[in-house]
């Protein structure tokens, strides 16, 4: 069964703090999609500068004073950031038909922390916790996207939540009273022989 929202399954994951992920991933992915738009880069250079800005961005928001509910939980190249006390990695890939699937195993640090649930709870429903950003589904660049996933034990996903860059709503304003302004007499400009002429 597939919840409604990652809070149901841990209360770090607010709606709040996962609009701010997923907004910055997606400013750092379109930037580095920019700068490897040249004649010379290939899917490779793309993919790496994407990740790669992924992972200082995360290195970024934890050294920042404005996001102390992030940290960085592990510094390799399966970097983990752990929201509040969950941990949740970052990967580029398509959610919906992963391909890399070795990235939805737990590492050394998510099986260190679910060891330390076990033995706080009876029960974890979710295993591991993904971010995947997505901005090209079978070599056609998208639009990029941000989903995080949550899995269970048998990599199955229990639960899908989808960033969605809000629009902000058009602000009713009042109506200024209208004023009627009247119609400018119009008169002939004359020229500088009229002028000429009338002085004579």
């Amino acid at each position: 069964m597939v919840a409604n929202h990652p809070v149901d399954f841990s209360a770090d994951l607010t709606e709040e703090r996962l609009n701010i992920v997923c907004n910055l991933c997606l400013d750092a992915i379109a930037d580095s999609l920019i700068d490897s738009s040249s004649i010379y880069d290939t899917p490779w250079t793309k993919g790496c500068l994407a990740y790669g800005r992924l992972q200082g961005l995360v290195i970024h928001m934890a050294k920042s004073r404005d996001y102390e509910w992030i940290v960085l939980a592990n510094k390799t190249m399966d970097f983990t950031a752990r929201i509040g006390s969950t941990l949740v990695q970052f990967v580029v890939d398509d959610p919906y038909n992963p391909k890399k699937t070795h990235r939805l195993h737990t590492n050394s640090v998510e099986n260190m922390q679910l060891s330390l649930d076990f033995e706080i709870k009876a029960r974890v429903d979710v295993a591991t916790w993904r971010v995947f950003i997505t901005f090209d589904k079978q070599d056609q660049q998208v639009e990029p996207s941000a989903v995080l996933v949550g899995f269970d034990f048998n990599q199955n996903p229990i639960c899908f939540w989808n960033y969605e860059d809000t629009i902000p709503m058009p602000v009713a304003a009042e109506l200024t009273n209208v004023v009627e302004i009247p119609e400018p007499l119009l008169a002939r400009k004359q020229n500088r022989d009229d002028e000429v002429n009338e002085t004579r």
